[in-house]
């Protein structure tokens, strides 16, 4: 009997786990489908005609001049991607190379190279459109690839959960929730090309990576080593900033085995080549050694920036985005009372607050136009996978669960609404706004407008 009771527990828990899993593929889907929708209708209703807005238009500057001009002249490129606008004043000073300068890292342009390059084949032998890098062929072939990436990075990040131990109702509960439940959404299905989600999509990846090494407690190979370097260093190509997330990964292996300084070494070294990328394209870019082309351009914020970037009513983190401050308190829980993740939980805490000196120090820590504050986007990755593991491993009773899944459909109910709310401009953008008028916009919002004409698409 108890055979027969232990085959049937297994056969329930095969049966559940397949459930949770075609949930969460569903679900990811679903986010897909809604953001090649939302492109299409964008690409439809705007002047311009273009998916790629905002400072996406710089990270992809990069490769459209290196891949069809062969040159870092970026003077035809400003053209063609501002047009019909004028190209920003300030871009207009030149390098002492004479040539335009471009601020942005060229980590998102790497992975946006294949979909340029896609769209190339497309325009050049399918629909013979124009090959310039602008023409409907690279907008759809480099906005699409770059969503597939980040849609995909997800199932990584659900597995690497598994692999963790984190329980199959969380690693989907806490998935789903970053993805959906905070502003991470609208730089997915509305803003792919600028470069939030793709530091997620890379630190996903990342994390199954070193998870999966450390499932198979084997030493790491040198070419495993290099490749998890390589990816830690196209972390920081992205933005820079991201590397202040690393040392949660190292916690999470550290916690439950030792690595050797011979299994440290290739990473490091995959580490630097490719994080030599960046001075090595500014040298070119400008004919002297160079670690940033940020001009005039500082952190000069101080500890008020630090204040406002999480609690003002200008993007302030906590406020418009409250999924952030719940993780973080389930993070402190874990420190306090789970002693076997009291490592990985105060290191998540530790590049949680440097992130935020470094976002909200910088001069412009409400970071212009955003959703919420967009700078804090790639941290959600680190503190949902320590906040799932503290859960999972205090076995919460049925209470916190009831309160915590109640949570998840509150911020994702909330996020959506706020995203409507933002996509309409129902509210200021640069966040000059009370919070009251974010959060009752569709009081005040003119109902026969949002009937009788066109949303209002651009970012």
């Amino acid at each position: 009997m108890f055979l027969v009771m232990s085959a049937q527990a297994r056969t329930v828990k095969t049966r559940s786990d397949r459930a949770w899993d075609t949930a969460y593929l569903s679900g990811l889907g679903l986010v897909l489908l809604v953001a090649i929708g939302i492109t299409v209708v964008a690409r439809t209703g705007l002047r311009s005609k273009t998916l790629i807005w905002s400072d996406g238009k710089f990270y992809y500057i990069w490769a459209r001049s290196v891949l069809l001009d062969g040159d870092i002249d970026f003077h035809n490129d400003y053209q063609l991607m501002f047009a019909p606008d004028t190209v920003p004043a300030e871009y207009s000073p030149t390098t002492p190379k004479g040539l335009l300068n471009n601020k942005y890292p060229i980590g998102l342009a790497i992975l946006e190279t294949p979909g340029l390059l896609l769209g190339s084949v497309i325009a050049r032998y399918i629909v013979h459109a124009p090959t310039d890098g602008v023409s409907p062929p690279y907008q759809y072939a480099v906005t699409w690839s770059l969503l597939l990436l980040y849609v995909a990075s997800f199932i990584l990040f659900y597995q690497a959960m598994l692999r963790l131990g984190v329980a199959r109702i969380w690693a989907f509960g806490f998935g789903l929730t970053a993805l959906v439940g905070t502003n991470l959404f609208h730089y997915v299905v509305r803003e792919p090309t600028m470069a939030h989600a793709s530091g997620v999509a890379l630190f996903n990846i990342l994390l199954f990576l070193t998870v999966r090494w450390d499932g198979h407690r084997t030493r790491i190979s040198t070419l495993h080593g290099i490749l998890l370097g390589a990816l830690v260093g196209f972390l920081y190509l992205v933005r820079n900033t991201n590397v202040l997330l690393v040392p949660v990964l190292a916690a999470v292996v550290m916690n439950e085995r030792r690595v050797s300084l011979r299994e440290v070494a290739p990473i490091l070294s995959g580490a630097l080549v490719v994080a030599a990328l960046q001075p090595i394209s500014l040298w070119f870019l400008w004919g002297q050694v160079r670690f940033t082309s940020y001009l005039n351009e500082s952190f000069t914020a101080g500890l008020s920036g630090v204040v406002n970037a999480l609690v003002s009513a200008r993007h302030g983190l906590f406020v418009y985005q409250p999924w952030y401050a719940v993780l973080l308190l389930l993070i402190i829980y874990g420190a306090i009372r789970a002693p076997r993740l009291r490592s990985v939980c105060i290191t998540a805490i530790a590049s949680f607050l440097l992130m935020a000196v470094a976002n909200g120090t910088w001069w412009c820590w409400w970071f212009s136009l955003s959703f919420g504050n967009r700078a804090f986007i790639e941290t959600l990755p680190a503190l949902s996978v320590v906040a799932a593991l503290v859960v999972s491993r205090l076995n919460v009773g049925k209470k916190a669960t009831v309160a915590l899944v109640a949570a998840m459909l509150a911020v994702v109910a909330v996020n959506l609404y706020l995203w409507v709310g933002y996509v309409l401009q129902a509210y200021p953008r640069e966040g000059n706004h009370t919070v009251a008028q974010a959060y009752l916009w569709s009081l005040s919002y003119n109902v026969r407008s949002l009937l009788q004409h066109t949303p209002r698409w651009a970012p």
